[in-house]
C-alpha cells in the first residue's frame, strides 16, 4: 500500500516571495510543497504559468481521489455475482435479419430519423502502439480506398442518415460528438481538410477530455518541468464532468436528443447508431444498452458485464477469481460470457445522472513511466514504472442503472479493434483489414454474389481469406443493404472487389 499523504505543517523555506509563500502555505496541508521546489529560480512569466497550473488543482479533491484508490480491489466469486436477466439480453449476431430484428431496426430508425438519436466518439488515444504520434482515427489502414477509421464512421453516419431520410420523406441528423484530448487541433484539421466527409460541419462536435496530475506512488504529484505539473488524461470515464464542463450536455439538450450511442474509436467493424441495438434497448424500456461478444475461453483477458448484488457492473478479469470466470451453464458456455466491446447505449436521462455522479466514483489505478524533473532540474525518463495515473471507465457509471440491456453480437460482424502494431499479429492493421473484407463479402454473399477466380471457377467459402479483398464503401451500404444492384450487374465476382457509391 502506498505511503499517506503527508499532512502536518510545514515552515516556509527562505528565499520565497510572499506570491510563493503564499502557495507554499496552500500546498503543505496537502504534502505538495515539492511543485516549488524550483520557484526561487523561476522567471516572471514561469512562475505565473506554475501558480496557475497550482490553480487549476483541486488539492482537496484530489487527495480524496488518491485516498479512495488505496483500498484493493475486492476479487469476486461466483456467489457474488451472477448474469445479466435472459430476458435483458438480445442475440444480434445473424446477417440476415430475423422478423424481431427488423422489428427493432424500424424502432431505430423511427428515432433516427427524428433526430432523436447522437454519436458520440471516445477517440482521444494517439496511435502510439502503432507506431504513430497522429491521433488513432486517423491510422492509415492499408485498404485501396485510403479510408481511415474516421472517414469509415462518418460515412456510416451519412448512410444512416440518407437511410431514414428515405424511410420517413424527412432529413435528419444524428449529432457526431467526439471527444479528444492532445489530439484535438490535429483531429479537427484532418476533419476539415476532409470535408467531414459529406457530414454539416455544425453537427460534428469535437471538446477535449480532462487532464489530472500524474502522481508518485505515494499520492505526491511531479513536474514535467520546472514550472509545470505532469498531466495525463484521465481515462474515458472522465467525459461526464467533460460534457458538463464543455457544454455538450447542454447542446444535447438544446437538440432534443433521447439516445447517445458511446463508442471507442479503435474498431473498425463499430456500426454507430446501429438502428438494431437502439430498438431493442427502446422497446425493452432501459436506461443503458451494452453490446457484447460472446467470451472465447475462461482466461481470456476481457471485461466482463454482469451483475453485484442488484448493480450492474463490468467486472475486470483481474477483479473476478478463477471459479467465477470458469463456471459453466448446462449447456457447456460460460455463465460469465459477456464480453464488453466499449459500445454502450445511454437514455439522455441517464447520461445526465452519470455526469451528476461520476464525481462519486472511484479511480482506478494505472501504473506507469512517468518522466519527471529530478533535483538537478533535469527531465528524465524513467525505464521502470515509477508512479500512477488516475483513470474512470466509462462504463463505471452502469451501477447507476436501474435496468440495463445487453445486445450480443458476433465479432465477425461488429468487433475488430486496432491495438497493436503489425508484429503482435492481433488487433492490428491486418486482422482488421481481414475482419473488414470478411464481413463485406458475407453481405455480398447474402445478396446472392458468387466469387469466383480468374478463370470462373467458384471459389469455396474455406478457400477465402484476407488476399481475398473486398471492400465496400460505408456510402453504399451500411450493414448489407443496398447491394442486391450491384449483385444484379456482376453476380460471378472476381477479386479484388471494390465498391463505391
Amino acid at each position: 500500500m502506498a505511503t499517506p499523504l503527508n499532512l502536518g505543517p510545514a515552515p516556509v523555506p527562505e528565499g520565497y516571495d510572499d506570491e510563493g509563500a503564499a502557495l507554499w502555505t496552500r500546498l503543505a496541508p496537502f504534502g505538495q510543497q515539492a511543485l516549488l521546489k524550483w520557484w526561487p529560480t523561476l522567471s516572471a512569466d514561469e512562475r505565473a504559468a506554475l501558480k496557475a497550473d497550482i490553480d487549476n488543482v483541486d488539492l482537496e479533491k484530489l487527495q480524496t481521489w488518491f485516498s479512495r484508490t488505496q483500498d484493493s480491489p475486492a476479487v469476486r466469486s461466483h456467489q457474488q455475482l451472477k448474469p445479466v436477466p435472459d430476458e435483458l439480453v438480445a442475440d444480434s449476431t445473424a446477417i440476415q435479419p430475423t422478423t424481431e430484428s427488423l422489428e427493432w431496426e424500424e424502432s431505430g430508425f423511427d428515432l433516427i430519423g427524428r433526430s432523436k438519436v447522437s454519436v458520440l466518439l471516445m477517440a482521444g488515444g494517439q496511435g502510439t502502439r502503432l507506431g504513430s504520434t497522429n491521433p488513432k482515427g486517423m491510422f492509415p489502414l492499408g485498404l485501396d480506398s485510403g479510408a481511415t477509421l474516421f472517414e469509415i464512421q462518418a460515412k456510416r453516419i451519412l448512410r444512416l442518415q440518407n437511410l431514414a431520410k428515405a424511410k420517413t420523406g424527412q432529413a435528419c441528423i444524428i449529432t457526431w460528438y467526439i471527444m479528444t484530448s492532445s489530439t484535438f487541433d490535429d483531429t479537427l484539421k484532418f476533419l476539415q481538410d476532409n470535408n467531414y466527409w459529406g457530414l454539416d460541419a455544425s453537427n460534428v462536435i469535437l471538446f477535449k477530455q480532462n487532464q489530472i496530475p500524474c502522481l508518485l506512488s505515494n499520492g505526491k504529484m511531479l513536474l514535467n518541468k520546472k514550472n509545470a505539473i505532469a498531466r495525463s488524461p484521465d481515462g474515458n470515464g472522465g467525459l461526464y464532468s467533460s460534457m458538463v464542463k464543455q457544454g455538450v450536455l447542454a447542446d444535447m439538450e438544446k437538440r432534443g436528443i433521447e439516445y447517445i450511442h458511446i463508442y471507442g474509436v479503435d474498431n473498425i467493424l463499430c456500426k454507430v447508431a446501429d438502428p438494431r441495438f437502439l430498438g431493442f434497448c427502446k422497446q425493452s424500456g432501459v436506461e443503458v444498452g451494452a453490446k457484447c461478444v460472446v467470451k472465447k475461453e475462461p482466461t481470456e483477458k476481457v471485461g466482463l458485464i454482469c451483475m453485484m448484488g442488484d448493480q450492474y457492473e463490468v467486472m475486470e478479469y483481474s477483479e473476478i477469481t478463477p471459479d467465477a470466470m470458469a463456471l459453466r451453464r448446462g449447456d457447456g458456455g460460460l455463465v460469465f460470457s459477456a464480453a464488453n466491446i466499449v459500445q454502450h447505449l445511454y437514455t439522455i436521462d441517464f447520461l445526465k445522472l452519470s455526469c451528476a455522479k461520476e464525481d462519486t466514483l472511484k479511480h482506478h489505478v494505472a501504473n506507469k513511466k512517468l518522466p519527471f524533473v529530478n533535483d538537478a532540474g533535469e527531465l528524465v525518463k524513467p525505464t521502470a514504472e515509477n508512479g500512477v495515473k488516475l483513470e474512470k471507465f466509462v462504463f463505471d457509471v452502469f451501477r447507476f442503472a436501474k435496468k440495463l440491456a445487453v445486445v450480443q453480437v458476433s465479432r465477425e460482424s461488429d468487433f475488430a479493434p486496432l491495438k497493436n502494431a503489425s508484429a503482435a499479429g492481433k488487433d492490428c492493421v491486418e486482422t482488421c483489414r481481414a475482419a473488414l473484407y470478411a464481413l463485406h463479402r458475407g453481405y455480398l454473399k447474402a445478396a446472392g454474389a458468387v466469387f469466383v477466380d480468374a478463370d470462373g471457377n467458384t471459389i469455396p467459402d474455406d478457400a477465402l481469406n484476407e488476399t481475398h479483398v473486398c471492400e465496400i464503401d460505408a456510402l453504399a451500404t451500411y450493414s448489407g443493404e443496398g447491394l442486391a444492384k450491384y449483385v444484379e450487374a456482376n453476380p460471378k465476382m472476381t477479386f479484388p472487389i471494390n465498391i463505391t457509391a
